[in-house]
């Protein structure tokens, strides 16, 4: 496939849904200033994007059991031709739905993310101020750095917070004389 080809295909994949990997550091010919300005614009909008995908599928999830749960009495009330097989999918459906919504944990990655995009934005306009150090007089870009230093930041604080909510796995299962492993008592 060409690369004009591939571009695109990127290109439409990008505007229809969530991006699949945070945005990456490029360097171009514009200089640091510039590069680090474009790195943050998309990063800013990984997090916007990552956050209305959460918060639609938050919604649809919650849609989902709440209509499909509505439906189960109604189903079981009326006869008809695979009955059986139409309330057992519905439960399952259920089922899913709830564990998928309690394993992503939308509601929470929607609220961390949508909150992180806001500190971002604010850091990155105050930035566009002069807000985070003036450049260097040698014609440093100090600024610049001080514009990723409060991105990796904010982004580092992000993540400790969703992996500090994570429930605990519990201990690793060891193996004990070269056996079969055991969990450890508790």
């Amino acid at each position: 496939m060409s690369d004009l080809r591939v571009s695109a295909r990127k290109s439409v994949l990008r505007k229809l849904g969530p991006r699949f990997s945070a945005p990456r550091w490029r360097s171009s010919e514009r200089g640091f200033t510039a590069d680090t300005e474009r790195y943050v614009l998309d990063v800013i909008d990984f997090y916007d994007a990552r956050a209305a995908w959460h918060r639609r599928f938050y919604r649809l999830s919650g849609a989902v059991v709440i209509l499909a749960g509505a439906a189960l009495p109604v189903l079981t009330s009326l006869d008809f031709p695979g009955k059986s097989a139409a309330i057992s999918g519905t439960g399952f459906l259920v089922a899913v739905t709830t564990a998928l919504k309690s394993l992503y944990r939308w509601d929470v990655s929607w609220i961390l993310l949508r909150e992180t995009e806001i500190e971002l934005t604010r850091v990155y306009l105050q930035w566009c101020a002069g807000g985070l150090g003036p450049d260097a007089t040698d014609g440093s870009p100090r600024s610049a750095n001080a514009l990723l230093d409060a991105v990796f930041k904010i982004r580092h604080r992000e993540s400790s917070q969703f992996f500090k909510n994570l429930p605990d796995p519990g201990p690793a299962v060891q193996p004990v004389n070269g056996g079969a492993g055991h969990r450890a008592a508790r």
